[in-house]
């Protein structure tokens, strides 16, 4: 064999840079799931559990003191101070949601609202920050490997404990998932696509969102009130260029009705936020558009809601989130494991049953 040439330049070395340590940033914004037609069944998807909560990033820094932000950057521990001791390693990030739960240990976003209330009310057990993804460990990224190997580290980690919860999930069959959600009374499922990255900020078809009734998040631009309180707000939704469309009116419960009036007052505004005239009637008054609230509905039209009706103030939420979405179908196979599977794995996902 020929020796090489005294001339020829050093070949460079090729490093592997996928572990290097890297610095947290103070921040990152949440991937988010878009929206689909329905459950479906692929052995490329695995599917949890859609938890009714505060979508919630924890950072573990150096110190052992945790930071919990929201997907906007805002700190929540005021909010939810006993979860100043989460264990989060230091130099790692856990994606997930922050939940309380009611007496049958079902995650309820009104009970976790509470506390954001003027009377601070600690109702129901928790709270509980529900990790489900592995975005830093040890200092090194791990957005850029697939979902499956994100889950598996976190859940071989040491990243349980009375607070943090990591839950199990159920691979290909989102069918049969869905039909135990809806039978236990829980919001829905989310399916992710095995392989999938993940990508701070965007809204991905990778993860698909599914409820078992339909909802949305919604502006409020007005209410209509008699003596009792709020009958009904009106809706609205966001436009690409930030104006206001009107989505119909959602009804209130008549336990809220006195409260919502109250808590409105503050926004009541002369002239109405919606882009085009919204007939007048008795008992109307317009809102500055800075509310928004979850509201369910028949699912018929994501721009015009049906049969709405209210269900909370949102305030994690900010109006230009609140838009219409157009649900993805999805493909779906027959179910491919036990009839068992998706009740265990549910019951093994909740702090408790």
């Amino acid at each position: 064999m020929p020796e090489p040439r005294r001339d020829e330049p050093d070949r460079p070395t090729l490093i592997d840079v996928s572990g290097a340590i890297e610095r947290l940033p103070r921040a990152i914004e949440p991937m988010r799931p878009r929206l689909a037609a329905g459950a479906f069944n692929s052995p490329e998807w695995l599917f949890e559990l859609k938890w009714d909560g505060i979508r919630a990033i924890a950072f573990g820094g150096e110190d052992g003191q945790v930071r919990l932000q929201d997907r906007h950057g805002g700190d929540l521990l005021p909010l939810v101070p006993e979860l100043r001791d989460l264990r989060v390693p230091a130099g790692s990030v856990v994606d997930g949601e922050v939940i309380v739960c009611d007496t049958r240990g079902r995650p309820s976003y009104e009970l976790l609202a509470a506390r954001a209330g003027p009377k601070n009310l600690r109702r129901g057990r928790g709270p509980y920050f529900v990790g489900f993804d592995l975005l830093y460990e040890g200092g090194r990224a791990l957005a850029g490997r697939p979902l499956h190997e994100r889950r598996a580290k976190l859940q071989a980690g040491s990243y349980g404990g009375q607070r943090l919860l990591v839950p199990d999930h159920l691979d290909a069959d989102g069918e049969p998932f869905l039909e135990v959600v809806a039978e236990y009374g829980l919001e829905g499922v989310v399916g992710k696509r095995r392989d999938s990255p993940y990508v701070p900020g965007t809204r991905s078809p990778d993860w698909l969102k599914y409820h078992v009734t339909p909802r949305v998040d919604a502006v409020l631009g007005g209410l209509v009130a008699d003596d009792h309180g709020a009958r009904t707000v009106l809706c609205g939704l966001t436009n690409d260029d930030g104006s206001l469309s009107y989505a119909g009116d959602a009804a209130v419960p008549p336990f809220l009705a006195s409260w919502l009036a109250g808590a409105l007052g503050a926004f009541v505004a002369d002239a109405s936020p919606f882009a085009r005239p919204i007939p007048l009637r008795s008992g109307l008054r317009w809102l500055r558009p800075r509310l928004v609230a979850i509201v369910e509905h028949d699912g018929a039209n994501p721009k015009a809601l049906g049969d709405a009706r209210f269900r909370a103030l949102r305030f994690d939420a900010r109006v230009g989130d609140c838009r219409a979405e157009e649900p993805l179908q999805m493909p779906s196979g027959p179910p491919s494991g036990s009839g068992e599977r998706p009740r265990l794995v549910l019951l093994q996902s909740l702090p408790f049953s």
